[in-house]
């Protein structure tokens, strides 16, 4: 005999006892907070609205949180598994995520955290929140709606996903770590900050191929506009070559130490 359909409370209590429901609120939290807080940034009033950041962190911090726990439930403080665990993307990032938490507030750090939270939160809400209201097999006239509103989330989440992440690297290297830059050189953040997130980035850029496109377009547009132009001063010239290895350098450091041992 086919089995009884469960009822919509027992999905929903199903739904609820599971980690990636605290994985999603993280999301919604991110979102909603970043979305409270945006107008105080507006108004250059960041200061009043400092709560409204540190809680979208927060709800970063649970989500990510969550995915670093299944990742790696059982911790070994052993030198080869903390280093293995260290390089793991998401790792980074829910470390980066304790330092945003506890930082001075800034839009720029939000962004690609809210982009992420966003393509999360609805695919979520596609394949796992829109299925317990509405399961497969469904008599309710609305489960049809539900289905076209899932195949409609699935098919702009997948047209839309690479450009956003795109759009999140170009954030990255160019809005978030000039935030830093300006806030060490004004004195509105630490100055230790840059040189954190420029740890974070060099591991970006060996996880993410958007990280390197963004670094690749970038260097060619400055190339463009220093290297070969008569007007720019010979000493000016070499301040920036001497810039741009070092940074190149700095960024591939961390592509060759993840490689593994010779057999």
């Amino acid at each position: 005999m086919p089995a009884t359909p469960s009822t919509l409370s027992t999905r929903l209590q199903a739904l609820v006892k599971g980690p990636q429901f605290v994985w999603w609120l993280g999301h919604l939290t991110m979102l909603l907070c970043t979305a409270f807080y945006i107008p105080y940034w507006a108004t250059f009033n960041s200061k009043a609205g400092a709560h409204w950041y540190s809680r979208a962190f927060l709800g970063a911090v649970v989500s990510y949180g969550v995915v670093v726990y299944k990742s790696f439930p059982q911790i070994k403080f052993e030198a080869q598994f903390l280093q293995s665990m260290l390089v793991e993307e998401n790792v980074q990032y829910f470390l980066m995520a304790i330092f945003w938490w506890r930082s001075t507030p800034m839009i720029a750090p939000l962004i690609p955290y809210a982009v992420f939270a966003f393509f999360n939160a609805i695919n979520y809400t596609r394949t796992t929140i829109l299925p317990a209201f509405f399961p497969a097999g469904s008599t309710d006239p609305k489960a049809s709606h539900a289905a076209g509103l899932s195949r409609k989330i699935q098919t702009w989440s997948e047209k839309n996903h690479g450009p956003a992440m795109a759009l999140v690297a170009y954030v990255e290297v160019i809005g978030v770590m000039g935030s830093l830059i300006l806030g060490a050189i004004t004195f509105q953040s630490s100055f230790l900050s840059p040189i954190v997130y420029a740890n974070f980035l060099r591991f970006r850029y060996f996880f993410s191929i958007h990280t390197r496109n963004a670094f690749a377009v970038i260097r060619a547009r400055l190339d463009a506009k220093v290297v070969g132009n008569p007007s720019v001063h010979p000493q000016v010239l070499k301040a920036y070559e001497i810039a741009r290895g070092a940074i190149t350098r700095f960024g591939m450091a961390a592509v060759q130490q993840p490689a593994a041992p010779a057999q």
